[in-house]
């Protein structure tokens, strides 16, 4: 394994600077790519466009923050890592655009120690996770899984699962949503947070099973008919 990656097994994320190359290449020099469909690129580029809910579907190219999550939660195996490479940071960076990494670890033990029930129905529910409109491009059903398995690593996106739970007859519908909004709280609330404000031609890659993530609030300015914002490169890492 490359000594980058076993940094960010160790740490939980690392910042690079310096790189200037594809970013596609640039994955594949670290290890086996993701894809999540074989004629499907790797590479998913966001870049913030607006607000508009129809014009743009994806919150990610939108300018609030964004929720807490992990990438690929609805695949039985979601990648181990996820790099976002800076093409053009928010235009008032350093102040806006930052990408956001919060270790659980000290969740866990709080609940361990004050919330045992919560904890049990963390790793034992069966919480189902859809993806938006495009769900059945990559799944014939909808999976259910814990949100922490046995090893206390974790998949979570409230926006796949709450709104799924909310439109279904689940006797424990109630429960489950209970539990993933106290969870995501507990994350906000007793998370360490780390802020890593990203320039142009950086890096940073996290490890998406003991980590989550999410993205601060951007901004968006018009200069001569272009519209600057912040765009990156996102890549995985099986």
């Amino acid at each position: 394994m490359q000594q980058v990656l076993e940094q960010v097994l160790a740490q939980g994320y690392v910042h690079l600077r310096g790189i200037v190359g594809d970013t596609l290449e640039f994955t594949e020099s670290l290890g086996e790519v993701f894809r999540p469909l074989q004629d499907e690129s790797p590479i998913v580029t966001m870049k913030i466009e607006g607000n508009d809910l129809v014009a743009n579907p994806y919150a990610s190219c939108r300018t609030p923050e964004l929720s807490l999550h992990t990438d690929y939660a609805t695949f039985p195996v979601p990648p181990r890592f996820t790099i976002t490479h800076c093409i053009d940071p928010d235009p008032e960076f350093p102040r806006k655009g930052l990408s956001i990494v919060v270790f659980i670890a000290p969740v866990i033990e709080h609940l361990r120690t004050h919330a045992p029930s919560l904890l049990r129905v963390l790793r034992t529910g069966e919480f189902p996770f859809r993806r938006n409109e495009e769900h059945a491009l990559y799944h014939a059903t909808t999976p259910t899984y814990p949100i922490l398995d046995g090893e206390d690593r974790v998949r979570f996106d409230r926006t796949l699962i709450v709104p799924h739970l909310e439109r279904s007859e689940r006797p424990d519908r109630a429960a489950l949503i209970d539990a993933v909004i106290h969870f995501e709280r507990l994350c906000a609330e007793r998370g360490e947070r780390v802020e890593i404000a990203l320039d142009r031609q950086e890096a940073l890659i996290i490890d998406n099973r003991r980590v989550l993530h999410s993205r601060s609030e951007c901004t968006m300015r018009h200069d001569e008919g272009r519209t600057v914002s912040r765009e990156v490169n996102l890549a995985f890492l099986v």
